[in-house]
């Protein structure tokens, strides 16, 4: 019998890392998911093991406020950061190239689980309603609106990290799990650089639409050196305190072109991006983000 994906106690279930009833909204079940390396599952074979307890009592009420459109942040960020870990763990059990099993896994477990003690610790906040994050919530929450009913999933594997998923109400989640809640504060204050959002894509489609939005998200969080030491103890998750100013980090073309490679974007946008924004990190030092 497997571990729990969540605990590690033996799993009886499995748990959909899409859930069922937003498969059942956007009728998913039979559709394939594109996974990053571009192969493709059905989002119904899309599940990780878990116990009766992980899979019922504690996601099950995140997963009824997400549904009902009465969740909080915390609970957006919560939600997304278990999609992200469980397509991660869910990578660790499907071949790189399946012609070719001796190349191993498409995701070593070591690097799926790079935020596993993040996560796990953090899904506690569902345990306790006394748990306590600093910030909160502790990424980026960030919403988009959209004309389409269409589903969409963009989920960015390490280095880069971030999860966009389509909502039953039209609106696009984008969520930043590690960046400290820095890039929605410079997007809601309007910190970030001018026009990041006007990169074209050949062949524009909602979900390139997306990806170029979250393109831009990726790159300004790439520019920036945010603390990453985190305590994790009882009943809480403490990021270190994040400067008021930031210093900035200088970044070679191949970072831009690796993240546009993860979005499924061309290198002529990577390409573009660069020219017009590292020189502009590049002449500044630190960057006041709130």
């Amino acid at each position: 019998m497997a571990d729990c994906t969540f605990c590690g106690q033996p799993a009886e279930t499995v748990e959909h890392v899409i859930p069922k009833w937003l498969q059942n909204h956007f009728d998913l079940f039979d559709q394939k998911l594109e996974l990053w390396n571009g192969t493709t599952m059905l989002y119904r074979q899309a599940v990780v093991p878990a116990c009766v307890r992980c899979n019922g009592k504690r996601f099950s009420p995140l997963e009824n406020r997400i549904r009902e459109g009465r969740a909080s942040q915390r609970d957006y960020y919560l939600w997304a950061l278990k999609i992200s870990y469980c397509l991660g763990h869910k990578d660790t059990s499907l071949l790189l190239d399946r012609a070719n099993p001796d190349a191993g896994p498409l995701l070593p477990h070591a690097i799926a689980d790079d935020i596993g003690v993040l996560a796990r610790h953090a899904f506690e906040a569902l345990d306790s309603a006394t748990f306590r994050f600093s910030p909160d919530p502790f990424g980026s929450v960030m919403f988009m609106k959209t004309s389409r009913d269409d589903f969409l999933l963009i989920d960015v594997p390490r280095p880069f990290r971030a999860v966009a998923v389509a909502l039953p109400d039209r609106r696009h989640l984008i969520v930043l799990p590690g960046d400290r809640g820095v890039v929605a504060t410079m997007y809601r204050n309007k910190k970030q650089p001018k026009n990041s959002m006007q990169l074209e894509c050949p062949e524009m489609t909602d979900q390139s639409e997306i990806a170029l939005k979250l393109f831009g998200m990726l790159i300004l969080r790439s520019h920036l050196e945010i603390p990453r030491e985190v305590l994790a103890k009882q009943g809480a998750l403490l990021a270190a305190r994040v400067p008021r100013k930031l210093p900035t980090v200088r970044q070679p073309r191949e970072v831009y072109r690796g993240i546009a490679k993860m979005l499924r974007l061309p290198d002529s946008v990577a390409d573009e991006a660069h020219s017009r924004y590292a020189p502009r990190y590049a002449a500044i030092d630190y960057v006041r983000w709130r």
